[in-house]
């Protein structure tokens, strides 16, 4: 990460100007929570992960580019719009920079362009597997070109008419099926999650982990699901992160690294260690889950400088 410092500096830059020259003036942009909620097809059915929570344990760019592409279309598009992709994957002229240039130049390709064009086409290759964008016909040349933003929920079969727009105030989601979740407060209806403009602006979209993203999410979508306690903390045992997020072990992990770089509070139980493990176990009573308070403010910070920081510290001190 630190050998590509100026790449990710380059990229944040971009993503600055769009939110400062897109003309709506977010504080804060919104993911509608299908992103991040299990998509489960009934009772007897297997869970099925979340778009986010599949795409966790990936390499690549998939889910940042997604989430760049939902923050540029609502730094140029009010509430309720429908939005079109006039961005091409690589630059063609100095006026509009390319999607190649929101995302930071990783590539061991000498021709940088060749190998940024070829970790792009991977990423829209994924979405396009959880039917968040839309692509061109198989074998047209210019598929990738131009692709379509789709909604948060990765319905498969969509239209590519039926295309993304951006979340109106006041949106609230369905009743989930009470096999699915138990029905939560009617306060906690609110279709989407915010995450505030320096999650962009800032870089953190590039130097979190696409696993690290997901489970701050969750904690987001449970905090949206019971504002009453938020305050207070949230927690997901296993069988809440498997039903109704579908994400695993290994990534709900990553709040190890979230608590680190101050995104979030976690509320330690007095019998765990810092690390997790079980210091003691009083009498017979099993350990609470860990409790979490997620920390906008957290964002804030330049990411890039405090990432690389942390990740410079012996384990012991995570």
């Amino acid at each position: 990460m630190y050998a590509h410092r100026r790449s990710y500096e380059r990229a944040r830059h971009e993503l600055r100007r769009i939110h400062e020259g897109g003309g709506q003036n977010r504080a804060s942009y919104e993911i509608r929570r299908d992103l991040i909620r299990a998509r489960t097809p009934g009772p007897e059915g297997a869970v099925v992960a979340s778009p986010a929570a599949a795409l966790a344990p990936l390499k690549g760019w998939a889910l940042q580019l997604y989430l760049i592409a939902l923050f540029e279309a609502q730094a140029r598009r009010p509430p309720g719009f429908a939005v079109d992709n006039k961005r091409p994957l690589l630059r063609r002229n100095e006026q509009l920079a390319a999607w190649v240039d929101l995302l930071p130049a990783i590539t061991g390709t000498a021709q940088r362009s060749a190998g940024m064009r070829r970790q792009l086409v991977r990423a829209l290759t994924l979405l396009r597997r959880e039917n968040l964008v839309g692509l061109g016909n198989p074998g047209f040349k210019g598929r990738y070109d131009y692709f379509r933003l789709m909604v948060e929920a990765g319905v498969p079969g969509q239209r590519p008419s039926a295309g993304y727009t951006i979340p109106q105030d006041g949106e609230i989601s369905g009743i989930d099926p009470a096999w699915v979740r138990p029905p939560g407060p009617v306060s906690g209806r609110s279709a989407v999650v915010t995450v505030p403009a320096a999650f962009f602006v800032n870089g953190w979209v590039h130097a979190l982990s696409a696993a690290e993203i997901t489970t701050y999410l969750m904690l987001c979508d449970l905090e949206a699901r019971y504002p009453a306690v938020a305050d207070k903390g949230v927690y997901a045992n296993d069988p809440q992160r498997q039903r109704w997020y579908g994400i695993h072990r290994d990534v709900y992990a990553t709040h190890r690294q979230l608590a680190a770089y101050g995104l979030v509070e976690r509320l330690d139980a007095p019998a765990r260690r810092s690390d997790g493990t079980i210091r003691k176990r009083p009498g017979q009573q099993p350990l609470q889950p860990y409790w979490f308070r997620t920390r906008p403010d957290g964002f804030e910070q330049a990411s890039f400088p405090r990432v690389t920081r942390c990740l410079d510290l012996p384990k012991a001190d995570h």
